[in-house]
C-alpha cells in the first residue's frame, strides 16, 4: 500500500538534504533547478509530452537508460511513453525500493526522483564550490533589493518545508507504535494525503514558486501536527507552545521586578531597553509560530529568554527568594544566640540585657513575617537585617564577644563608610577633571588594601591589627581628600 511504499524513501535523507540543500545552494547553482523536470501528472503507457522526454533523460543519464540506441537512446530521447520507457522505469523504481514496481511514474516515484534531485545537485555545489558541508545560512551573491527579496523568500519555503518533513516523519515514526489498529488504519489514511500534499509542496519549491510553497507547506504542518498528536506524540508546535509560554512567563515575572524596583527607586541599569528588546523577540517568536515556522519562533524566543535573563540581572532589586531567605538566616541566628544565652545563664552570667535585646530582635522578625505576608520584600530584608544587628548586640552583651572585637568591628565598619563618601568625591573631581584626583584615587586604592587586611585580620580575630589597620586606612583615606 502507499504508506508502506513511502516510508521506505530515507526520511532521515529528506529531513537532512532538505534542511542542509534547501538553505545551501548558492544561485548559480540554484538556476539549475529550473531545467531540471516538474511533473504535474502521472505518466504511464500511452502519455505523451515533453515531460516524458526529460523523464527518459533522467533514466539515461543515471544509469537506468531507455534503449542503448535508436529512439529512447542517449541524446535520442522521445515525448512517447511507450513498453522501453516503462523497463526503464520498472528498473529504477526497483533500486529506489518504490513498491509497486509497476512502471508507473506517479507521486511516489517523482517524490523518489525528488530525492535522487537533490542528491545530484548536492554533488553539483560541492563540485563547484569545494565545499564538503553545506553553509547554513543562505547569502545572495547578486545585489539589488529584489534579488534579496527572492532569496528571504526562498529561506522561509526553505525553513517550511524541512519543518514540514521533518514532521511527516516524526509522525510516521509515532504511529509505529500504536496499537488501536482501527484508527490506525484511520490515521495512515490522513498521513497518505499529508504525503501527497508534502509532494506538492517540494515541487513548488523546485519550480521557484516560494509563496506558493510555503502555504502548501504551512498545510502539511498542520495536517501532519494533527496526525502525530492523534497519535499520542508530542508535537512540534506544542513543544513551541510550551516554550513560548515559559517565555512571556519570565517577561512577566521580569516586569513586575522592573515595576517594583522602580517603585523603590531602585538602580534598573539598562533593564527597560531589554525589556523592550525582548517584547520585540516575543512578538516575532509568535508571528513565527502563528506562520508555523516553529524553528524561527523557538530561536527568537530563546534569544528572548536570555536578554531577560541579563535584564534580571541588571535590576538591583530585593527579591522574594532574597526576602525569605534574610528571614531565615535571622530565625536560624536567633535560635544559635538563645542556645548560648541559656548557656551563659547556667554559668551564672548576668544575661538580663542579653534577653531584653533578644526579645526585641524576635519582635523585628515578626514584622519581617509580616512584611512577607504582605509581599512587601524590602521591608523585609530591612527587619531581617535589624534582627541580626540586635543578635549581634545580644550576644555581645553576655560575652559572647569581648570589647576589642567589637572595637575593631565598629572602626572597620566607620572606615569602610568614610572609604565610600571619600570614593564618591573623587569620582566627582575625576568627571569634572580637578587638579589631584588621580593622585587621590592612589591614595584611596590604597587605604583600600588597608581594610582588605583589616577584614583578614578580624577573620583571624586579631582585633588590635585590624582596627590598627583601619585606622591607618582612615588617615590614607583623609590624606586623599587633602589632594583634592
Amino acid at each position: 500500500m502507499y504508506v508502506s511504499a513511502f516510508s521506505q524513501l530515507k526520511y532521515s535523507l529528506l529531513a537532512l538534504a532538505i534542511a542542509s540543500f534547501l538553505f545551501s545552494v548558492p544561485l548559480f547553482v540554484q538556476a539549475q533547478i529550473g531545467n531540471e523536470c516538474a511533473f504535474s501528472r502521472t505518466l504511464e503507457m500511452g502519455v505523451d509530452g515533453e515531460d516524458v522526454r526529460c523523464l527518459q533523460k533522467f533514466l539515461n543519464e543515471t544509469g537506468y537508460p531507455v534503449a542503448d540506441s535508436g529512439p529512447g537512446s542517449p541524446g535520442n530521447e522521445t515525448s512517447l511513453y511507450r513498453t522501453l520507457t516503462e523497463e526503464a522505469v520498472v528498473a529504477w523504481q526497483q533500486a529506489k525500493n518504490v513498491s509497486p514496481a509497476s512502471g508507473v511514474f506517479g507521486p511516489v516515484s517523482q517524490a523518489a526522483y525528488l530525492l535522487a534531485l537533490i542528491d545530484s545537485l548536492e554533488s553539483t555545489v560541492a563540485e563547484q564550490t569545494g565545499a564538503t558541508t553545506p553553509t547554513p545560512t543562505p547569502k545572495p551573491e547578486v545585489a539589488g533589493v529584489s534579488t534579496s527579496a527572492k532569496e528571504q523568500e526562498r529561506e522561509e519555503a526553505a525553513t517550511l518545508v524541512a519543518d514540514a518533513f521533518q514532521m511527516v516523519r516524526d509522525a510516521d515514526q509515532e504511529m509505529e507504535d500504536f496499537d488501536d489498529e482501527n484508527e490506525k488504519a484511520e490515521l495512515e489514511e490522513d498521513l497518505r494525503d499529508v504525503r501527497y500534499d508534502l509532494y506538492d509542496a517540494l515541487q513548488s519549491f523546485f519550480d521557484a514558486d516560494y509563496y506558493k510553497a510555503k502555504e502548501q507547506a504551512r498545510e502539511v504542518l498542520k495536517d501532519a501536527t494533527d496526525v502525530l498528536e492523534d497519535a499520542g506524540g508530542e508535537s512540534n508546535k506544542s513543544k513551541t507552545q510550551d516554550l513560548l509560554d515559559d517565555v512571556e512567563d519570565l517577561f512577566d515575572d521580569v516586569k513586575d521586578l522592573f515595576d517594583q524596583a522602580e517603585d523603590n527607586n531602585d538602580d534598573v541599569g539598562d533593564a527597560e531597553d531589554m525589556l523592550d528588546d525582548a517584547q520585540e523577540l516575543l512578538n516575532d517568536a509568535n508571528d513565527a509560530f502563528d506562520d508555523r515556522i516553529y524553528r524561527q519562533a523557538v530561536s527568537d524566543a530563546l534569544d528572548a529568554e536570555e536578554i531577560l535573563e541579563d535584564a534580571k540581572d541588571e535590576i538591583d532589586a530585593t527579591t522574594e527568594n532574597d526576602a525569605f531567605r534574610a528571614v531565615e538566616d535571622a530565625k536560624d541566628e536567633l535560635n544559635d544566640a538563645q542556645d548560648e544565652i541559656s548557656e551563659a545563664d547556667d554559668d551564672g552570667k548576668d544575661v538580663d540585657d542579653a534577653e531584653d535585646l533578644i526579645d526585641d530582635a524576635e519582635r523585628e522578625i515578626k514584622r519581617a513575617e509580616a512584611a512577607l505576608d504582605d509581599e512587601d520584600w524590602g521591608a523585609a530584608m530591612e527587619f531581617a537585617e535589624e534582627a541580626e544587628d540586635l543578635i549581634d548586640d545580644a550576644v555581645d552583651a553576655i560575652g559572647g564577644s569581648d570589647g576589642d572585637e567589637k572595637d575593631a568591628e565598629e572602626a572597620i565598619d566607620d572606615a569602610w563608610e568614610e572609604y565610600r563618601d571619600a570614593d564618591e568625591e573623587i569620582d566627582d573631581a575625576e568627571d569634572d577633571d580637578d587638579r589631584g584626583w588621580e593622585d587621590a584615587r592612589d591614595l584611596l586604592d590604597e587605604a583600600k588594601d588597608l581594610l582588605n587586611d583589616a577584614e583578614d585580620s578580624f577573620d583571624d580575630e586579631d582585633w588590635d591589627d585590624a582596627k590598627d589597620q583601619a585606622e591607618e586606612a582612615e588617615d590614607l583615606i583623609d590624606e586623599a581628600l587633602d589632594e583634592l
